[in-house]
């Protein structure tokens, strides 16, 4: 696991545009795990997903930057959080070999990490805007990003999505949740200096209940 306390840079002096977001923190909603959960894990699983390590060449695709805080609802950090990402490449297809998906596989790509939050619940890491890709004949899913967070007393599985991206309002996990759908949307904030010409810097937080 990678410990978060450094590395987060001037991140910590964007204030609510990140790291809070939520002047009143609602519960960030359950979303299913999916099946291509990475049992097996990749050698490389730092924060950093667009390179793996005795690689030359990066990943395909939009880079993005995620960053943003584990909180509970009384909006107090949750301290050495666990949280287990992964993510399909930027044509759709996940490092998993039970992937149907016909779409081309990136060598390049990591695939999914293991973060711990720092002291004051933040977490951060780098990788590419995930592809959408099909589920049925007529359905795609919108590109999402998946977390499973471990607090001290609670555990969530839930899914990121991007804003302002059209196939949310067709995706059938998107439109399932039941609860505030602004909260499983990141939020695109303007890059600091530390993030490269034409990538993306996105905030969002977590909120469990108790942490």
């Amino acid at each position: 696991m990678l410990e978060m306390a450094v590395g987060l840079g001037s991140l910590t002096a964007l204030g609510n545009s990140v790291f809070g977001q939520q002047a009143k923190p609602a519960f960030t909603p359950w979303v299913e795990i999916g099946p291509f959960y990475p049992v097996l894990k990749p050698l490389d699983e730092d924060a950093d997903l667009t390179i793996i390590k005795g690689h030359k060449a990066r990943a395909e695709g939009q880079i993005i930057h995620v960053a943003g805080r584990v909180l509970n609802l009384k909006g107090e950090p949750v301290k050495g959080a666990k949280i287990e990402i992964w993510q399909a490449n930027t044509h759709g297809r996940y490092v998993h070999k039970s992937d149907p998906n016909p779409a081309p596989p990136d060598p390049n790509f990591q695939g999914s990490a293991i973060l711990k939050t720092d002291a004051e619940g933040r977490y951060r890491f780098k990788t590419i805007k995930p592809g959408s890709y099909p589920v049925t004949p007529t359905e795609q899913r919108a590109p999402h990003i998946h977390f499973d967070i471990t607090g001290k007393t609670n555990r969530l599985t839930t899914q990121m999505f991007f804003p302002d991206e059209s196939l949310n309002a067709k995706d059938v996990v998107f439109n399932g949740i039941y609860l505030d759908k602004n909260a499983v949307l990141a939020k695109q904030v303007p890059p600091t200096k530390e993030i490269g010409a034409g990538e993306l810097l996105l905030g969002w937080d977590i909120i469990l209940i108790d942490g």
